[in-house]
């Protein structure tokens, strides 16, 4: 039997306490027993999303949670400015025109990370701007975008809400949705938070109840007042995936006990080693932006390498499955996570099977060096 090691930017492995709650049988939602688990995950999340703003949990993927965030937030006919850096963040812009939104784009080539002073200038160009939409992670390329600094700029220089999608970085790279602020936060079940597919979190904060609240309802599921309303009364609407919350809950608790500040500081070192092992071998990374929760790397250029091989021979040989490039980078890159519970044995082993991997797939990885370079780096670290 073949052990499969997941080490994908999302979906991440799941802690095994967290498995273990799926195997209850099930109980009901509308009990005194939802009701505090329900808010016991709220209490969890706003500690981790650094805010004291309203989250929700909705049941559906980390899409679902954008769907909500814009469909809440914008009128037909309004101007947001998207932030595009990749095939996620290119969604920002697709909701905005399903929804009827005058879409301006501020696009930087994949890998590189947006400028706080070219969104100050997009606003004062744009000063009916309602929305500013950006991303945390973009997963696609590796990149972890400047927030804070965007936060800042956008509120420096107009009344727009600023929303973000966190669904991958979020409990692995820093995040601070007041101080940063940040209006609206989405986040997914089944990235950093290690839990089970299928579960989107929103969190909004009092700039973005305002606008909320005057944006012409044009949803039922996904309407936020109702789901304000319902955790009023500790639940949610409408029935939710009780099991994914289940499982999430046992993940929280072991966040706020590790400190998320210990959580990030854990992941970067991770971070480090594998981006050290990376380069010893002489791959080229995506970017000089780096997200702590992943790493992305461009495939070696020289025949006869084949790209095809090295995957399979990942996955098939080693169980180890990383996700591939996307859009323009398909069958160029490959991107790994290095967050939730993957922890310094799986960088390590990992890198010494991306060597072999290599080398039966064409590129003569000299052994050894990957590892090498990541342990010195953990070494370094953990001094």
């Amino acid at each position: 039997m073949k052990k499969e090691r997941l080490m994908t930017p999302g979906p991440t492995q799941v802690p095994e306490e967290s498995l273990l709650t799926l195997a209850r049988q099930v109980t009901h939602h509308r009990t005194p027993q939802f009701e505090a688990l329900y808010t016991r995950v709220r209490k969890a999340l706003g500690v981790i999303l650094r805010t004291e703003g309203d989250l929700f949990f909705i049941t559906g993927s980390g899409t679902a949670g954008m769907e909500t965030a814009l469909m809440n937030t914008v009128a037909p006919g309004e101007t947001i400015l998207v932030l595009s850096s990749g095939k996620f963040s290119e969604r920002w812009a697709e909701l905005g025109k399903v929804f009827g939104a005058n879409v301006l784009l501020y696009s930087v080539p994949w890998g590189e990370a947006f400028s706080p002073e070219q969104v100050a200038d997009s606003l004062k160009a744009h000063p009916e701007t309602a929305a500013v939409f950006g991303t945390l992670t973009e997963t696609s390329t590796g990149v972890c975008h400047p927030i804070e600094k965007i936060g800042a700029a956008v509120r420096e220089n107009s009344d727009a809400l600023f929303v973000v999608d966190g669904i991958s970085g979020i409990g692995a790279d820093r995040f601070e949705m007041d101080s940063w602020n940040v209006d609206l936060a989405v986040v997914g079940s089944q990235k950093a938070l290690m839990g089970i597919s299928g579960g989107a979190i929103v969190a909004a904060g009092p700039r973005a109840w305002k606008k909320i609240e005057r944006t012409p309802r044009r949803g039922y599921y996904f309407d936020l007042l109702k789901y304000r309303k319902s955790a009023e009364a500790q639940t949610t609407p409408f029935t939710p995936a009780k099991p994914i919350l289940e499982g999430l809950a046992v993940n929280l608790d072991s966040l706020l006990e590790e400190g998320i500040e210990n959580v990030w500081r854990r992941t970067h070192r991770l971070a480090e080693a594998a981006r050290a092992g990376i380069d010893a071998i002489g791959l080229a990374r995506t970017t000089l932006f780096p997200a702590d929760s992943m790493t992305a790397a461009f495939f070696p250029e020289k025949d006869p390498f084949d790209a095809k091989r090295f995957m399979s021979e990942m996955q098939t040989r080693f169980g180890v499955k990383f996700a591939a490039g996307q859009g323009p980078w398909k069958g160029k890159i490959f991107r790994m996570a290095h967050f939730g519970i993957i922890d310094e044995f799986d960088i390590l082993g990992t890198l010494a099977s991306v060597e072999l991997a290599l080398t039966a797939a064409g590129y003569p990885a000299e052994l050894g060096r990957a590892a090498a370079a990541a342990q010195r780096v953990l070494v370094r670290l953990t001094a």
